[in-house]
């Protein structure tokens, strides 16, 4: 018998579809779920999982910067350190050599020193002169005195003993005087012998007056040529030189004086002049010194770089007080405080690293910038910056790992 039974027969653009095998019409209708799925999905993430999870929105990595600068002009004829390379405070990081530092002033300097020793040099050698002449006046004048002094002497004593003589010849006058009164008015002689004795007494009273003022003026004299004042005409030569003497010795004293000011200033400017010969060497080759110790981050001006002064020689990060920034929205800035612990988690590391907050900015300053590595993330409006810091027992991995300013983290508030 034949089977008359027959297979059902579906036409679809004139082809047969098997059973068991999705329609192509279904489709268009798998791919619209699939957008509303991920429709709902990233409105869900955008709009909805912000408000309940406590994570920044942003946070990178950021540490204290340090550069290096040169206070010279030069060549940096060596550098002693490589990117990537650490370094202890007082560590020579460069060399700086400037063989045409400007040695002007240290010409003018040593210029005025020769000119000055030259007038110092004068200045002794004329006081010198100055002062063997004064002690061969003064040799002169003390044998014009001695010799001055011993005639007065001997005129004084001659005036006196003739002082004396004038005396006893006055004493004798006088008796005779005397005598004659007596004779007189006896009788025995008349009074033309008794008017000529008081005569004679006269006489011998003004010669011995004027003895007596002769024996005045030679001890006044001497006298004053003992005190170096002289009023004989025969004196004007002890006077010439004592004159020229006085004069000599203020010379002398004045000379000392221009000595004492002269030899201070060349003091002065030998101090100087060693000052500027020690600028002139530091200018010449100079070492730059960490003044911190951190980590080569940037080579600005590697060897052989022709440098102004004050530009920066390197860039380098301070690994050991590596922050983390990072930005959390508006309805977290009142949950965070400067006891809130964050959980930062750093590409490389398996498990998430603890930070302390330690500060909280609204909008950091120029200031505040200057002193990171990198920049500061972008924040929207009313977002607060969150600064980080990290334990100070990290590993050295992780040390290492942190020590990367700039790489994006996640940054999550620790309930």
């Amino acid at each position: 018998m034949t089977d008359l039974s027959a297979e059902p027969i579906v036409m679809t653009s004139g082809k047969s579809v098997r059973p068991g095998v999705i329609s192509l019409s279904l489709l268009p209708r798998l791919v619209g779920f699939s957008v509303l799925f991920f429709i709902v999905w990233l409105l869900f993430s955008t709009l909805f999982m912000p408000l309940l999870s406590s994570s920044a929105t942003r946070a990178i990595l950021n540490a204290p910067v340090i550069l290096l600068t040169t206070p010279i002009d030069g060549v940096v004829s060596s550098l002693k350190v490589r990117a990537g390379d650490t370094f202890d405070t007082g560590q020579t990081i460069a060399s700086i050599e400037n063989p045409r530092a400007n040695q002007e002033t240290l010409l003018t300097l040593q210029t005025r020193r020769l000119t000055l020793e030259q007038q110092l040099a004068s200045l002794k050698s004329q006081a010198e002169h100055d002062q063997q002449f004064y002690q061969a006046l003064d040799k002169t004048s003390q044998q014009y005195q001695s010799a001055y002094h011993t005639r007065q002497l001997y005129t004084q004593r001659a005036l006196k003993a003739e002082s004396a003589a004038a005396d006893s010849r006055l004493q004798d006058a006088q008796a005779t005087v005397t005598r004659n009164m007596e004779l007189f008015r006896q009788g025995a002689v008349s009074q033309a012998t008794v008017a000529s004795s008081k005569a004679q007494l006269a006489s011998l009273q003004g010669a011995a007056e004027s003895i007596r003022s002769q024996v005045r003026i030679n001890s006044g004299d001497v006298s004053a040529a003992s005190e170096q004042v002289y009023l004989d005409p025969d004196q004007l030569r002890m006077f010439d030189l004592q004159s020229r003497m006085t004069t000599l010795q203020l010379s002398l004293a004045n000379q000392a004086k221009n000595r004492a000011t002269q030899q201070q200033e060349l003091d002065n400017l030998n101090r100087l002049i060693d000052t500027e010969q020690n600028r002139v060497k530091l200018m010449a080759a100079f070492d730059v010194v960490a003044y911190a110790p951190g980590t080569v981050q940037e080579l600005i001006a590697p060897q052989g770089t022709l440098v102004r002064a004050g530009a920066t020689l390197l860039r380098a990060t301070v690994c050991n007080q590596t922050n983390v920034i990072a930005v959390f929205p508006e309805r977290m800035a009142s949950k965070i405080t400067r006891d809130t612990v964050l959980e930062v988690k750093v590409g490389g590391l398996n498990e998430p690293l603890k930070a302390h907050v330690v500060q909280l900015l609204a909008k950091p300053g120029d200031a505040q910038l200057a002193n990171y590595s990198v920049p500061f993330p972008f924040a929207e409006q009313n977002a607060v910056y969150v600064v980080g810091a990290f334990d100070a027992d990290l590993s050295p991995t992780e040390r290492a790992r942190t020590c990367n300013p700039g790489n994006w983290v996640t940054a999550e508030v620790v309930r």
